[in-house]
C-alpha cells in the first residue's frame, strides 16, 4: 500500500526532493571539477619547462585550488611564480648586454594548450552524463 501525502506538504516534499537532487549534482560537479583542475596541474608540471639548475622549480610549482559559491564551482590553476609564467606563455623581449632589445622570444603557449585539452575533455564528460 503507498503512502498517504496530504495536499498540504506536497509543497514541502517537492521542495525537499529538489534539494537533494540539486545537492546529488552539485557534489558530483565539484568532484568532476577537482579532477579537472588535478589533471590541467599534472599536465602542466609535465610539459613545463625544467633547467636543472633551478632544480625544475617552475614545473613544480603549479597548483590548484576548487572553490563553491552561490554563483557556481570553479578551479583555478595557477603558478606561485605568476611573472615568470606570463613571460613564457606570452613571449618577452630579449635585452642584450648594452640595453637595447635586439629581439623577441616566442611564448610557448602550453597553458593555452593544457587549457583547451582539459575543457574539451570536462565539457565532453558533462554532455555525456
Amino acid at each position: 500500500m503507498s503512502d498517504v501525502i496530504n495536499i498540504d506538504d506536497l509543497d514541502e516534499i517537492i521542495v525537499n526532493s529538489m534539494q537533494e537532487v540539486i545537492d546529488e549534482d552539485t557534489k558530483t560537479l565539484e568532484g568532476n571539477v577537482k579532477a579537472a583542475g588535478q589533471k590541467a596541474t599534472r599536465l602542466l608540471k609535465q610539459r613545463s619547462r625544467k633547467k636543472k639548475r633551478h632544480g625544475g622549480s617552475y614545473a613544480k610549482a603549479w597548483a590548484s585550488t576548487v572553490e563553491t559559491d552561490e554563483t557556481g564551482t570553479s578551479c583555478t590553476v595557477y603558478n606561485k611564480q605568476g611573472q615568470l609564467t606570463h613571460l613564457l606563455e606570452k613571449g618577452h623581449a630579449i635585452k642584450n648586454q648594452y640595453g637595447s632589445y635586439p629581439g623577441t622570444v616566442a611564448g610557448d603557449h602550453i597553458i593555452q594548450g593544457v587549457y583547451e585539452e582539459v575543457a574539451a575533455e570536462f565539457s565532453q564528460g558533462a554532455t555525456s552524463e
